[in-house]
């Protein structure tokens, strides 16, 4: 009888311990990764004691905000569209996304809350939250969202010098406003609205040979050296085509990225040889996870591995020309290309500023660093000449701007199927001291001079218009 009853005391007490450890781990342990979950609607019970902090451009322009209404608060976003996904939405009914949903735990002032805060906590008072001071300027946001507009695909432009995001785009988009009274038609819409396009993957087609450069200058080949372009050449019994086989003749280092030679990038990438390729593309970044306050796909080289230690020859001279199976993100295009633009340093992307309390007073400031070193200065050097060539006199030329030098490089990338190439376009610019690097991607838009140069062009010249009027 004893016994049985001492057994029954020692599974209830068993029980109790494992039930706390259970609640301990998940209120505790993993109470932030909870709270940053997308599909827990705490926080938005949250916010029926405490209002959610504003979000603001970099000028102080407001992007969303709170406001008490005769029906209770309401999340508003003035500008609409221009700036979604990239926000995303906080509803009771459908949760969140995007940086409202990544960042709700700061929007709530309950990320390393204060002692005052963690009093109000506990005797859940009300108060107001955090407000986050972005480095978006909505005047370039505007111009890239109106330029890509009617299209599907992603604008993002970066400061080279600080990793500042000075724009970021994806279309189509949404209004979170009426996210509730529109959900059916947004989830049903073509193109995914609801994904963010900026970060979704795509082959780069010939933009890749901005990377490939890097294998051909660290392997030692002399990049004056001339080669014949016949229009196709043939690689371990695969044929190598030039865009619509045009034969581009003698060709050195220069004009080959000028016109985007597929059949040099190829050839010159083989003599760099494997190790030297795939030692380049890690360097920019391949196969890494990128360091920055939103969720960025790892790009790859291979679907079974991002950075393989090995590539076939045929697999290898496709990859060369950002054809075979390499995939990558119109983000991380435009920090490859931050990168060539700032002496070969790649710096961490920011989105965040700086945070403020309820009182204004910062409590977080965003340090610019560098996050990878994929060319020596005189090698960026080198890039750059070649994206200037491409700008006077190659395939880049659409995208030329009057009163400054731009470098650039098109990207007109095979899909798969029968469905129109991608368009592509990396700048930067002033070439000699540049300011804004650009990529610019339109899914199915034919070649990257003639749908996604435009577009570049007037993101780039918006910007150089309004460093101007600051100096």
């Amino acid at each position: 009888m004893n016994n049985g009853i001492r057994k029954i005391a020692l599974i209830m007490v068993f029980s109790f311990v494992f039930l706390s450890l259970g609640l301990v781990y998940w209120q505790v342990v993993k109470a932030d990764e909870m709270l940053d979950n997308p599909a827990n609607r705490r926080a938005v019970y949250l916010e029926e004691r405490i209002t959610r902090g504003g979000i603001f451009d970099r000028n102080g322009v407001v992007l969303a905000k709170t406001e008490q209404t005769a029906d209770g608060k309401v999340r508003t976003y003035p500008l609409g569209e221009m700036f979604e996904p990239l926000l995303g939405y906080a509803t009771v009914k459908y949760g969140s996304a995007g940086l409202e949903a990544t960042e709700a735990e700061t929007l709530l002032g309950m990320k390393n809350p204060s002692i005052l805060r963690r009093i109000q906590n506990t005797f859940e008072l009300q108060r107001t939250g955090n407000d986050l001071i972005l480095t978006l300027d909505s005047r370039l946001q505007e111009t890239a969202y109106q330029s890509l507009q009617g299209k599907t695909g992603a604008v993002v432009a970066i400061d080279p010098q600080n990793g500042d995001v000075l724009a970021l785009v994806s279309q189509p988009s949404y209004d979170a406003g009426t996210i509730e009274q529109d959900w059916d038609k947004i989830i049903t819409k073509e193109d995914s609205p609801l994904v963010n396009h900026a970060f979704s993957m795509f082959p780069p087609g010939s933009i890749m040979k901005v990377v490939t450069s890097a294998a051909i200058f660290q392997a030692g080949l002399d990049t004056t050296e001339l080669y014949d372009c016949e229009g196709s050449t043939v690689i371990n019994g695969q044929t190598i085509q030039e865009q619509n086989d045009k034969a581009h003749g003698w060709v050195n280092y220069d004009l080959a990225l000028a016109y985007s030679c597929n059949t040099y990038f190829a050839q010159y990438g083989i003599k760099a040889g494997v190790n030297h390729f795939l030692e380049a593309v890690s360097n920019f970044g391949f196969g890494r996870d990128i360091p920055f306050d939103l969720y960025v796909p790892v790009s790859s080289i291979t679907r079974d591995d991002p950075l393989p230690e090995d590539l076939s020859l045929n697999l290898f001279a496709e990859s060369t020309f950002g054809q075979g199976q390499v995939m990558v993100s119109p983000f991380h295009m435009a920090l490859i290309t931050a990168g060539v633009a700032n002496d070969g340093k790649i710096m961490v992307p920011h989105l965040i500023d700086s945070v403020l309390d309820s009182k204004q007073n910062s409590i977080y400031r965003r340090t610019p660093e560098v996050w990878l070193t994929p060319l020596s200065k005189e090698e960026a050097e080198k890039i750059t000449s070649g994206m200037v060539l491409a700008v006077n006199k190659g395939t880049a030329s659409p995208g030329a701007i009057s009163g400054a030098q731009i470098a650039a490089k098109t990207g007109s990338a095979e899909p798969g199927g029968d469905g129109d190439t991608h368009a592509w376009y990396i700048a930067f610019a002033p070439a000699e001291n540049p300011e804004i690097a650009v990529a610019v991607l339109v899914e199915h838009g034919g070649t990257g001079g003639g749908a996604a140069a435009p577009i570049a062009k007037a993101v780039i010249e918006k910007a150089l218009e309004l460093k101007e009027g600051e100096d």
